[in-house]
């Protein structure tokens, strides 16, 4: 089974995470905290890092969305699944710039965390049925065009194309790397040639576009 780390405030909702995890026979709750800084402190002690992190937005001192990317740097193997009771189109980007591979609004059900899990376990980003359609329809309304600007700015070379086609499917930097047999570097270089040449903000918006394209 895979090692899951809960960090949440409320006792009760961590003693929920163990129960309803423990029962998919796939993930046992290694450990709990209540805050980041606890986390970041047993880290520190030298406590090895589990396989997984479910974080919740809203914390004492330190938000989960920073100790998110603080995660993503520091145990970039485990794969962090973001809860929050805010369904709203700024918590979810603002998870995924931290580096969280999944959002779960704590209203969508039991089984959508198990979902998330298992597909950031699998390298694969999850947004919960409702948090996704929200989400769609603001990225939609944001204006977006990534056809004109892939017709009008500099042309993709081929590898940048095969890596733009990954990014879209939803893999991380360290993913398109090991199949395409290229340094994690490397794909990050040719990450930043690609946001801008397609004229993308930040990576954010680069993933925004990449999936818009795959759709095209």
């Amino acid at each position: 089974m895979k090692k899951v780390f809960v960090v949440d405030d409320h006792a009760a909702i961590r003693e929920g995470f163990k129960a309803i995890l423990e029962r998919t026979g796939r993930y046992h709750v290694a450990g709990e905290a209540g805050s980041a800084e606890e986390l970041l402190s047993r880290l520190d002690a030298g406590e090895p890092p589990p396989d997984l992190y479910i974080v919740d937005v809203s914390l004492p001192g330190r938000s989960g969305l920073d100790l998110a990317a603080v995660l993503r740097r520091r145990v970039p193997s485990a794969p962090v699944v973001v809860l929050s009771m805010h369904r709203r189109y700024d918590y979810i980007a603002g998870a995924f710039r931290a580096g969280a591979s999944a959002y779960v609004s704590k209203d969508a059900g039991s089984d959508c965390v198990a979902t998330a899990l298992d597909a950031a376990a699998g390298g694969v980003y999850y947004l919960d049925p409702a948090s996704l359609k929200l989400f769609v329809d603001e990225a939609a309304s944001a204006g977006v065009s990534p056809g004109p600007l892939r017709e009008t700015g500099p042309g993709l070379s081929d590898r940048e194309e095969e890596v733009l086609g990954l990014l879209s499917a939803g893999k991380r930097a360290e993913e398109i790397a090991a199949e395409l047999g290229l340094s994690q570097k490397t794909v990050e270089n040719h990450l930043s040639n690609i946001t801008a040449k397609l004229g993308a903000r930040d990576r954010f918006e680069l993933y925004r576009i990449a999936a818009k394209m795959e759709g095209v």
